[in-house]
């Protein structure tokens, strides 16, 4: 087996692809099957192989449609758990999430004016990753698309926004936080 990258670097992954309320998201027998096979094999195969042989055999669309409920349906609910037991305000989530970002490598700036926040990521540890193992649309949907649904599992009172991505091969990424709550 070849060096399994995403395991090495983004093990967080592990307990969303293979969590046991997974089958429950899938009505459709053929999406049910990928994500079946997704989770019985994901802890014990390279994940990129995983990934590039179920895409071969069931069709990149119907795998990436599986991943993409999985990580919205798993990021909302962990992080309305964390919003929960940490506080939800905006301020806690920049705290939680955004600033331990820059000792994983990642560099960015941001702006707040009144109740809007606009993060400019010019260097992702992720897409640096993505870039080095050809695996750009892959981490997009498995790694980029946690951002949504993470915020609104941590906070429903905060919008986001964002019109672009390293991942996808703009020059920086804008996530665009609006606070509904900010008085």
């Amino acid at each position: 087996m070849s060096k399994d990258y995403i395991a090495e670097h983004i093990g967080w992954l592990d307990s969303i692809l293979t969590h046991p309320e997974n089958p429950h998201l899938f009505q459709d027998d053929h999406l049910a099957v990928i994500q079946k096979e997704l989770a019985n094999r994901w802890i014990d195969e390279n994940r990129l192989e995983l990934l590039n042989d179920l895409a071969d055999r069931f069709g990149e669309e119907d795998v990436l449609a599986v991943i993409d409920q999985i990580i919205s349906t798993n990021c909302r609910r962990d992080w309305e758990l964390v919003g929960k037991e940490k506080g939800n305000s905006f301020a806690q989530f920049l705290k939680i999430l955004w600033e331990p970002l820059r000792e994983s490598g990642f560099e960015y700036s941001y702006e707040t004016e009144g109740n809007k926040t606009t993060f400019c990521v010019t260097k992702c540890a992720m897409y640096d990753l993505a870039r080095k193992i050809g695996a750009e649309k892959w981490l997009y949907h498995l790694v980029c698309l946690t951002d949504e649904p993470s915020i609104v599992g941590f906070n429903n009172k905060i919008e986001f926004r964002r019109t672009r991505t390293l991942m996808q091969g703009y020059p920086d990424c804008d996530h665009c936080y609006t606070d509904l709550s900010y008085k």
